[in-house]
């Protein structure tokens, strides 16, 4: 059975699951990431409509990445033009944040590469990676 891991990522940047879990395939992974987004984001929607989880292989291959605001309890009252506007909203707010953990990456990789070029010792990681 294939195993999926299921990485949160959020304004930090990723925690990856170090674990995963064993399902029969891509359709059950989909269901078990939905039931995990609804249970980390009760009572705190407004917060995590931007979170995702990102689904991966035992390769590290990502099989989909779910929006926490596409499966959002708390916007099935609403229109369906405003739901779509909602969910574009948190899908460029994820985008954004993605940016700005890659230039707080890129940024912390020039200061390694200064301090190299100084003699100086500097080890850095980001999302449990080596820079």
């Amino acid at each position: 059975m294939p195993r999926y891991f299921f990485n949160l990522k959020d304004r930090q940047g990723v925690t990856r699951d170090m674990e995963g879990m064993e399902l029969p395939d891509e359709s059950s992974a989909r269901g078990h990431a939905c039931d995990v987004a609804r249970e980390l984001m009760k009572n705190r929607e407004r917060q995590t409509g931007w979170w995702r989880i990102a689904t991966c292989d035992m390769q590290g291959v990502l099989c989909f990445e779910l929006l926490f605001a596409s499966v959002d309890p708390s916007l099935s009252h609403l229109p369906p033009e405003t739901r779509a506007s909602v969910e574009d909203v948190c899908q460029k707010t994820a985008s954004l944040n993605d940016t700005i953990n890659q230039v707080r990456r890129t940024l912390s990789q020039v200061r390694g590469t200064m301090a190299r070029s100084d003699g100086a010792p500097y080890v850095i990681a980001s999302d449990g990676v080596r820079l």
